[in-house]
């Protein structure tokens, strides 16, 4: 019953966004600039895409440092099959697999890598902030999206120096009895009291995933390889715009990928759909972009990234000798703890 509730939800959530994406749409007009697209774009297209998930593998190989030494190619095949379970499937599994094959394979706690992964996930949001920001100045400079801007960027440097102390003085359970109080009058206020218990439980094997914080050349070096992620995520963008033949100014390459990160924190059924094309369609919007334009672009982009990665997914999982049907049994278990 619980299971079936929740894909409803789901499916409620994908609907709502679809209505958003498709009302007032022109499907003439989007089967004709769909029919635009130069093809010779695809390739080079799933190569970026690619570099941008092997690049995301050295920088969870910084993050690990030399605590277990995977090599870098191994590591880009999993952050690539990553990507792919993500995207396939619900809760970002990907996130969670990652954690239980490294931890399964080099013999180290599933909890830490976890917590390694989640450290990558706040690099990112520093990363599209940082993104965003210059996006704002460069280009739509209103004075209330920078105050907006501003203020998203202070909660979350104090939300960052919250984990930074809770690591380094052992004080997530003040930190968490504190959350759980001031949270529970928002929405899904016991969902979000259940995270932050969970956390609190497991509190020092997680954090012990943020052990590059004391190593600096580490931690430099991967805050300089996740630039280098986002960098090749907007250049994808930007190769598909000119597939299309679109002449519109490189820094809507920004708000796609800071509106697309949001996105993708929304609840929806599989591969995103809804939030991701209207993502897409909000960004192009503010360059006056017509709709039909926009969710063209995102049709393809989408398209390229679930088949490549897919392809190398299959690949990885076959010569691991890895069981889809355990793998969605496992991240089930893994959500019910």
């Amino acid at each position: 019953m619980k299971k079936n509730k929740k894909k409803i939800i789901l499916l409620l959530i994908t609907c709502i966004f679809l209505y958003f994406v498709f009302v007032n749409l022109d499907v003439k007009e989007l089967l004709n600039v769909m029919k635009q697209f130069n093809v010779w774009y695809i390739l080079p297209l799933a190569v970026s895409i690619l570099c941008s998930l092997s690049v995301r593998g050295m920088v969870f190989k910084q993050l690990l440092h030399n605590s277990i030494k995977p090599p870098i190619s191994e590591l880009a095949h999993l952050c690539i099959t990553t990507a792919a379970m993500n995207i396939v499937l619900p809760a970002r599994a990907g996130d969670i697999f990652r954690a239980f094959y490294v931890g399964h394979k080099y013999n180290t706690d599933k909890v830490k890598i976890f917590g390694t992964v989640m450290l990558e996930r706040i690099f990112d949001i520093v990363v599209i902030f940082s993104f965003l920001l210059i996006g704002i100045f460069i280009y739509h400079k209103n004075q209330t999206a920078i105050n907006l801007c501003s203020f998203a960027g202070i909660c979350g440097i104090i939300g960052f120096a919250m984990v930074l102390y809770a690591y380094k003085y052992n004080k997530t359970d003040t930190i968490c009895n504190f959350l759980i109080e001031k949270t529970k009058k928002f929405p899904l206020s016991d969902f979000i009291g259940k995270l932050i218990s969970f956390v609190n439980k497991t509190d020092r094997k997680f954090f012990n995933g943020f052990g590059v914080i004391e190593h600096p050349k580490y931690l430099f070096t991967a805050i300089l390889s996740s630039f280098g992620v986002w960098f090749f995520e907007c250049l994808n963008f930007y190769m598909t715009m000119q597939g299309f033949g679109c002449e519109i100014h490189w820094s809507v390459t920004l708000f796609l990928i800071s509106f697309i990160a949001l996105a993708c924190m929304v609840p929806s059924t599989s591969i995103f759909i809804g939030p991701y094309q209207m993502a897409v369609i909000a960004a192009f919007s503010l360059y006056n972009i017509g709709k039909e334009t926009a969710l063209a672009i995102s049709i393809v982009e989408q398209a390229v990234v679930v088949i490549s990665t897919s392809i190398i997914a299959v690949t990885f999982m076959m010569k691991n000798n890895i069981s889809y049907k355990e793998l969605k049994q496992d991240i089930k278990n893994s959500q019910q703890v």
